[in-house]
């Protein structure tokens, strides 16, 4: 049990670490189309964000390593704890200003997601047959319209819109990742179209994530991927892949989840933050600005 804490709590503290060096490296990268896949060539070239993915793999692998020792649901909302940990380190190396909104949403969200892990009972996910492995697959063609019709929003609001795909997309990696079923020699595997699903989901997740950051601050993006990823994956998997509550703790369920939903729409609301001039005083970042991003980032220049 300690094992899986340390390894939990290690793992969203990973995160925050990679979202963060993401962030910086997004910022530094010339700005592109919300649905440009050079953006990740462009990317890849700096060394914030290379450092940035492997603090996300090291988090992958702690967490593997919590879930071998927690219940599923408790270990991804200590994970999905990041989101604040993420704010604590923006705070204190970037500078962001959070708004007193954002100072009651991001503990409330976390909250939530406690509430959900806790009223969770953890079981071993449900096999599914190969026709519904194919329809996971298939989803991804979802996700690639939602991204399209991100495309369409306000350009004050396209950041925003991303990391709610983002968090889609992750969703979607994390659902077909429970329903893997590993086989026996384990290079069959290729013949199993969750194992792309896996891949492909993850590819457009950090694709979305990057340009998300672009256009909104690294608390606001992370916030709503993160409680995406976690809520998402919990209705799923009570819904098709045999999860349940625990006896007597769904009005538990029915607060976390809404505590989470109304946290995240807050934190979407605040998504236009105060920049500090060199004279000291404020102002709304322009998120139409190609010049001027509104990334926190940009207050470290």
């Amino acid at each position: 049990m300690t094992v899986g804490l340390i390894a939990a709590i290690a793992a969203a503290v990973s995160y925050a670490i990679g979202s963060i060096l993401q962030s910086v490296a997004a910022d530094r990268t010339e700005k592109s189309g919300a649905l440009d896949p050079r953006l990740m060539m462009r990317m890849i070239k700096q060394l914030p964000y290379l450092i940035g993915l492997a603090a996300d793999g090291l988090g992958f692998v702690l967490g593997i390593v919590a879930i071998q020792f927690l219940p599923l649901f408790l270990s991804e909302a200590l994970i999905a704890s990041s989101v604040g940990i993420t704010a604590i380190l923006a705070v204190t190396f970037l500078k962001v200003k959070l708004s007193s909104m954002e100072k009651l949403a991001l503990p409330g969200l976390m909250i939530g997601l406690v509430l959900l892990a806790l009223s969770a009972q953890p079981e071993q996910a449900q096999e599914l047959a190969l026709k519904w492995r194919w329809l996971e697959l298939a989803c991804v063609a979802v996700v690639g319209l939602l991204a399209l019709g991100v495309t369409r929003l306000p350009e004050r609001r396209v950041g925003i819109g991303l990391a709610i795909v983002s968090g889609v997309a992750f969703s979607g990696m994390g659902i077909a990742a429970r329903s893997l079923e590993v086989p026996d020699p384990i290079w069959e595997v290729v013949k199993d179209p969750t194992a792309y699903a896996i891949v492909i989901y993850g590819a457009l997740g950090l694709l979305f994530f990057a340009s998300a950051l672009q256009r909104a601050t690294v608390t606001t993006v992370t916030a709503l991927v993160f409680g995406i990823e976690t809520v998402l994956p919990s209705l799923i998997g009570i819904l098709f892949l045999g999860d349940r509550t625990r006896d007597g703790l769904w009005p538990l369920a029915v607060i976390g989840f809404a505590l989470a939903l109304v946290c995240s729409t807050i934190l979407a609301g605040q998504a236009e933050p105060e920049i500090p001039h060199e004279d000291g005083t404020e102002v709304v970042a322009d998120p139409g600005s190609v010049d001027e991003p509104p990334n926190a980032a940009t207050t470290t220049h």
